[in-house]
């Protein structure tokens, strides 16, 4: 039952969240905060704004972060490490993959917007990978 409570709630909300947390750190650097940030219609600009990013990298992200999750999940992977240089090498080849992107301030933080989806993620559901497997567990030799 846990493991497909961990397959239907914990693994896609990291991912969701994942996906916002890369949004953030994408669109962060960028946004030029209006003086009144008192107005309802600001909030709204930044919240759809956020949104659209999380949804686009969502969608570029969707394929190479199931084989990395399926990968982890099958041989129980739960280090920060793999995590972490997956999410550098995601950033960094959308980089060299993606036209237009040539700015140095743009390629670092489409870098770092990997690094943070791929922490958030760790965070939320890869730090436990695998923990729905059964162990293998020696057992005693029978004197039978």
């Amino acid at each position: 039952m846990i493991a497909v409570l961990r397959f239907l709630f914990l693994i896609p909300l990291g991912f969701v969240l994942a996906c916002l947390a890369a949004s953030f750190a994408m669109l962060w650097p960028f946004v030029a905060l209006p003086s009144d940030m008192t107005d309802p219609f600001v909030w709204m600009e930044l919240s759809v704004g956020f949104l659209a990013q999380g949804a686009q990298i969502g969608s570029l992200a969707f394929i190479p972060w199931a084989l990395f999750m399926i990968v982890t999940e099958a041989m129980g992977w739960r280090s920060l490490l793999p995590h972490a240089g997956a999410g550098i090498l995601a950033g960094f080849v959308a980089t060299r993959a993606l036209p237009g992107i040539d700015t140095r301030s743009l390629q670092t933080a489409m870098v770092v917007a990997g690094l943070s989806f791929s922490l958030v993620y760790w965070l939320i559901a890869g730090s436990s990978a695998g923990s729905w497997r059964r162990r293998r567990t020696d057992t005693p030799p029978s004197d039978h």
